[in-house]
């Protein structure tokens, strides 16, 4: 076959990004199961009514058909399909249940920088608990793994969705209008976004309050901004769950690393309460993200309060892969195959990384292999012997 080019989107591994990856899904892994949570993982790919219980992103979606006649699509996200599994699985359990996985998926999107149609996630998902202390868990779980990775310049971004959800609950204004406005907030589209408010039937106050919120960011105070909050009180109730998050986060010392962001709305329609996303400057894309999905299982007979979020492991390894100091790599060789196989074996039990000579090369041949690798030292036998490598 004279093709090798692989699909729009999609990308090799090579060695020295898996083992960027690996390590840090290890370590996310690691963390995740001393904090209680315990592994599942779900099918590649669901039936479609499965993936559209998380709101309508058909067009994002990879769809196929089996023989049977029924859509299928490839997973574009994993809290969905765990909503699914535990559903089908785990209603019997006692709750809270702490949940996590590492796996790929799959969107439509068009490729650029760290933004592939295959990519991985490592997330968690906590099912059974409302309140600020369950959303403080997770937000503060996430801050804990990025400082896990090495990362200190970082920042955790909260709001509550209900803010926005009930600024725009006004009957005159039409479903894909309040889409548009959550579109341009997110972008921080301010030109567009009062352009768009300007042009609905809504009062003065509310415009000016709604076209504020990209630009609110900071500690509390910037709550107090709102002043609309009087004359709606479910955005008030929102407030308020958001400054009791807030307030549990810093009792767990990670306030340095989590600011409040107005414009923070997510992608995907299921969010109803806080929501989150982690950014680092040495990137400019969002490295994690998350929130509570109070109403998703119900949609699969579990009526059941939930929170949660996922790493973007692509994202993570482009910021993280030049960081590590990588291990000496150690080249065996000798004459004495026995001898060979056991000093290889003795150094890797002492926790270095060994490779044998298959070839059967010479000591001259074997140090010019190695001599324009860096990271590379020989070891041949007849050395050892003789009491040097």
């Amino acid at each position: 076959m004279r093709n090798r080019e692989i699909p729009k989107g999609l990308r090799d591994l090579l060695p020295d990004e898996m083992r960027t990856r690996r390590k840090l899904e290890r370590k996310a892994v690691e963390l995740f199961a001393a904090c209680g949570y315990d592994e599942v993982l779900t099918p590649t790919f669901e039936f479609l009514e499965v993936v559209e219980a998380g709101g309508n992103i058909r067009e994002k979606l990879f769809l196929f058909m089996d023989r049977e006649g029924g859509i299928l699509s490839l997973r574009p996200e994993m809290t969905v399909s765990i909503a699914r599994l535990a559903s089908t699985h785990l209603q019997d359990g006692m709750l809270p249940r702490r949940l996590f996985y590492s796996a790929n998926v799959f969107r439509h999107v068009q490729p650029h920088l760290a933004q592939y149609r295959e990519f991985w996630q490592t997330g968690i998902e906590l099912l059974g608990a409302a309140g600020p202390r369950a959303d403080a868990e997770v937000i503060g779980l996430a801050v804990k793994v990025m400082r896990e990775f090495g990362l200190e310049n970082f920042k955790v971004s909260l709001n509550h969705i209900g803010i926005f959800n009930s600024l725009l609950d006004v009957r005159d204004i039409e479903p894909k209008d309040r889409e548009l406005v959550r579109r341009l907030a997110t972008k921080k589209d301010l030109v567009g976004l009062t352009e768009a408010l300007d042009r609905m039937p809504v009062d003065d106050l509310l415009k000016e309050t709604i076209a504020l919120l990209p630009t609110l960011h900071g500690g509390l105070e910037v709550l107090q901004k709102l002043s609309y909050l009087d004359e709606n009180p479910s955005c008030a109730r929102a407030a308020e769950e958001l400054t009791a998050t807030y307030n549990a986060l810093k009792a767990m010392g990670v306030e340095e690393q989590v600011l409040i962001d107005m414009g923070i709305l997510r992608g995907l329609d299921y969010y109803t309460g806080v929501v989150f996303e982690g950014f680092s400057p040495d990137l400019g894309y969002g490295l994690l993200g998350g929130g509570r999905y109070d109403r998703l299982l119900s949609q699969f007979g579990f009526p059941c309060p939930a929170t949660g979020f996922a790493l973007g492991l692509d994202r993570l390894t482009l910021v993280l892969k030049d960081r590590e100091q990588e291990p000496t790599r150690y080249l065996v060789g000798g004459e004495d195959w026995a001898a060979m196989v056991a000093a290889a074996e003795t150094m890797r039990n002492e926790g270095c990384v060994v490779n044998l000579d298959v070839e059967g090369l010479d000591r001259d041949q074997l140090q010019a292999k190695v001599a324009d690798q860096p990271g590379w030292s020989l070891i041949y036998i007849d050395d050892l012997a003789q009491g040097g490598r």
